[in-house]
């Protein structure tokens, strides 16, 4: 491409070397006006490369042309106005502008050493027609650089775009791997749990106290029931949407499945209670979401780690914010959640609910999970007609 455009320039150059007007000199010798032509245009086959040095080359060969007479017409100027093109388009307009004003002095000041007497025609020639020829390759030159500027600055807000949806569609999946990691953890964690509690049980029963097994295993059995509802549960979010599966279609469990929860626990030795303090009310399905995990993880932890467990749970309706409160009183109970995922688990969801999770010691032989989370309007459901007459300020349930 840029030896076709440098032998047009050459062949254009050459033929405005032969031009004559009448009444205007011109040096009757072609070979000066050809070989000088034949420079700028080899200076124009470099230009890609050497923008500015193939411009001052260009600009000596078409002074020099006028020098010797030769009319500055756009076929002689073709090889200089490729240059100040090139120039334009690659070095920007501030330079562009600066060799522009060179050029045209340049040539000028050639066709005055060439023509000391012009006439009006001749002066007319050599002064505003090198201006009018070469400014026209600056406008272009000015245009296609700034529709590169354009182009590139449209790409890089396409690969911006490009990298910035990677990045999201990663810490998405991440999130979303974190999320199923954590259910499914809270679930077979605390249901294999209490079957493993109850199962001990009743082996240990078996011999002493037979009649009591069987309500051991019925309660085994649901302990594993609920885990398989609930692994089927979490394993459907996994599918795909269009499958035709009911997995992963059942609502999120909340604080109503507590007294569930609870008597799971119980079956397996714990002793349970829950406490109510304010008024009870419907809490949005993320806070009561994490409000049943946190619980639930506790409770997995006190199945785990306590001997002889008597367990508290108290839930607290405050104007503005909920807690829930889940205190172990076990001689001999090890820290809960001091390995494994689950109190990484309940600091996560916690946070997830814009809540915070206290999990710690809480006086001899005492440890307790403190849940708090604050709450806003849209975090609450409306209450059911007559609710709120028949709410309670205090509920206690063992």
């Amino acid at each position: 491409m840029n030896v076709l455009a440098a032998l047009v320039a050459f062949i254009f150059a050459a033929l405005g070397a032969s031009l004559s007007t009448e009444g205007i000199f011109r040096p009757a010798a072609l070979l000066p006006g050809a070989i000088l032509s034949l420079v700028a245009s080899v200076a124009l086959l470099t230009s890609a490369r050497y923008p500015r040095v193939s411009t001052v080359v260009a600009i000596c060969c078409e002074a020099a042309a006028c020098a010797l007479g030769y009319l500055p017409t756009p076929l002689l100027l073709a090889p200089l106005i490729g240059c100040l093109y090139r120039l334009t388009v690659l070095g920007g307009p501030r330079a562009a502008a600066w060799w522009t004003g060179i050029a045209v002095s340049a040539v000028m000041a050639g066709g005055a050493i060439g023509d000391p007497a012009p006439t009006g025609g001749s002066l007319l020639l050599r002064t505003v027609g090198v201006a009018l020829w070469l400014l026209p390759a600056v406008f272009a030159g000015r245009m296609t650089h700034a529709q590169r500027a354009y182009l590139r600055m449209v790409q890089d807000r396409a690969a911006d775009a490009e990298r910035h949806r990677d990045d999201d569609l990663r810490r998405r999946l991440g999130e979303e791997r974190l999320r199923i990691a954590r259910d499914l953890h809270d679930v077979v964690a605390h249901h294999l749990a209490v079957a493993n509690a109850q199962a001990g049980t009743a082996a240990h029963l078996l011999a002493k106290r037979p009649e009591q097994v069987g309500e051991l295993l019925a309660g085994l059995g649901g302990s594993t029931s609920a885990a398989l509802r609930e692994l089927k549960a979490t394993v459907g979010l996994l599918r795909d949407p269009g499958d035709d599966s009911p997995a992963g279609t059942a609502p999120a469990p909340g604080l109503d499945g507590l007294p569930e929860l609870v008597e799971a626990c119980r079956t397996a030795g714990i002793e349970v209670g829950v406490v109510t303090v304010g008024t009870p009310r419907r809490l949005s399905p993320m806070v009561e979401l994490t409000a049943f995990r946190i619980i639930q993880e506790a409770l997995t932890n006190v199945t785990r780690h306590a001997v002889r467990p008597v367990v508290t749970i108290t839930l607290r309706y405050a104007e503005d914010t909920f807690s829930a409160d889940v205190v172990n009183t076990s001689a001999g109970s090890r820290p809960a959640g001091t390995a494994g995922y689950g109190l990484i688990g309940m600091r996560e969801r916690a946070l997830a609910a814009g809540g915070s999770v206290l999990a710690g010691p809480a006086g001899p032989d005492r440890y307790a999970v403190r849940l708090t989370v604050p709450l806003a309007s849209w975090q609450e459901d409306p209450p059911a007609p007559g609710e709120e007459d028949s709410a309670q300020e205090e509920q206690v349930s063992r």
